[in-house]
């Protein structure tokens, strides 16, 4: 081989181990580096579900906002609603997703079915593990013993049946909570004055059985 060759043939080594270490870096980035970092804005709906793959009802996530103000608010909805024609009879579960402890349910209601959270960048049901809750302030409750063993959910609605401790009750399985600056004790990083980070967050609804939906809104 030739001089000139071999100068050429070592060009073009060099090059592909660029194009290589740029291909590395590039899926690297892609896995690890965090959401809010290069979040994606592609998906900002206000209302988003999702079909239990074990029961038949369907949870529903929904913002009143995608798009709040630094100083504004959020109010997330969250509910599960039957899609059966006929009573649905639902055994109760404690299969909570992980790394969601601290989630929003219902105030003073021991084995509430259903919680919500915010958290700071964009992840989705398949790395939202990746993700920080932020944290909530949860009212002091006296202690409560007795949780639901069933949910027998009406045809085609929210309400549901319940029996604690052989009281039955009615139970409206939705969950509301108002996020921002001004309603919350636990502000992400960077808050300033009367003022949330901007940036992409996303909104979580879990359910005891494990299923995760979620949406999202920008801060401006």
């Amino acid at each position: 081989m030739s001089g000139e060759d071999d100068a050429a043939y070592r060009r073009s080594v060099r090059n592909m181990s660029f194009v290589l270490a740029a291909i590395v870096i590039t899926i690297f980035a892609a896995i690890f580096v965090p959401p809010y970092v290069f979040p994606s804005h592609d998906n900002f709906q206000r209302s988003v579900s999702m079909d239990s793959p074990f029961f038949g009802f369907t949870l529903h996530l929904d913002l009143n906002t995608t798009t709040p103000a630094s100083s504004g608010h959020v109010l997330i909805t969250g509910w599960l609603n039957s899609t059966s024609s006929s009573l649905e009879n639902i055994t109760t579960s404690n299969s909570w997703p992980p790394g969601l402890s601290g989630l929003w349910g219902k105030i003073c209601t021991s084995g509430w079915p259903i919680g919500v959270g915010v958290m700071k960048g964009h992840y989705d049901q398949d790395n939202y593990t990746l993700g920080k809750l932020l944290p909530i302030p949860q009212p002091a409750c006296p202690s409560q013993s007795e949780v639901p063993s069933y949910f027998i959910l009406e045809p085609h609605s929210s309400k549901a049946l319940v029996d604690i401790g052989g009281s039955p009750q009615y139970w409206i399985i939705q969950t509301d909570y108002t996020f921002g600056y001004t309603l919350n004790a636990g502000l992400p990083e960077g808050a300033g004055p009367n003022q949330l980070p901007t940036g992409v967050y996303t909104a979580i609804l879990a359910d005891e059985w494990g299923e995760v939906v979620t949406a999202y809104f920008l801060v401006s």
